[in-house]
């Protein structure tokens, strides 16, 4: 069950472009990272929400990227990338998230972590089927910190 060096590199460029694409705002090409509709699984973002369809999934990226969406000014990045071999068409892919402020004063504002993400090969190349997002705690202690300063500035 070893994966050819074209599938490693055609994983690891899977993992990028769900991230270019969102800092993209490109939802058609976010959406084209994932199985069709009826072989999708579900994308779970903890906090931020649990998609149980590919048009629940569409939805929810066409606001995050859309105006007032949370990724607006963002960059998002993928580091750890780790890829477990399930067999010669499913892997598993676990890999750390960083958000990069870029619209302001650039800083790290989120880290998480995709745990096994599903990931097929399918006829049209490597895609999503399911994944699973952990967002760090400290993300949300940052965001509190942030909902404090809004508050004495009111």
């Amino acid at each position: 069950m070893a994966l050819s060096s074209n599938d490693i590199l055609e994983i690891q460029n899977l993992v990028a472009s769900y991230c270019i694409t969102t800092d993209n705002a490109d939802v058609n090409g976010f959406m084209n990272c994932w199985v069709e509709p009826d072989a999708f699984e579900g994308y779970d973002s903890g906090a931020f929400g649990h998609s149980k369809t590919w048009e629940e999934l569409k939805s929810f990226e066409t606001h995050h990227v859309g105006p007032g969406g949370m990724a607006n000014g963002k960059r998002h990045q993928s580091t750890n990338v780790h890829i477990t071999p399930v067999s010669d068409t499913e892997v598993l892919v676990t890999n750390d998230m960083l958000v990069l402020e870029v619209a302001d004063i650039p800083q790290l504002i989120a880290t998480g972590r995709y745990n096994n993400s599903k990931v097929v090969k399918t006829d049209k190349g490597w895609k999503f089927k399911y994944r699973h997002l952990h967002v760090d705690t400290g993300f949300f202690k940052l965001a509190e910190q942030w909902k404090q300063v809004a508050e004495k500035n009111k």
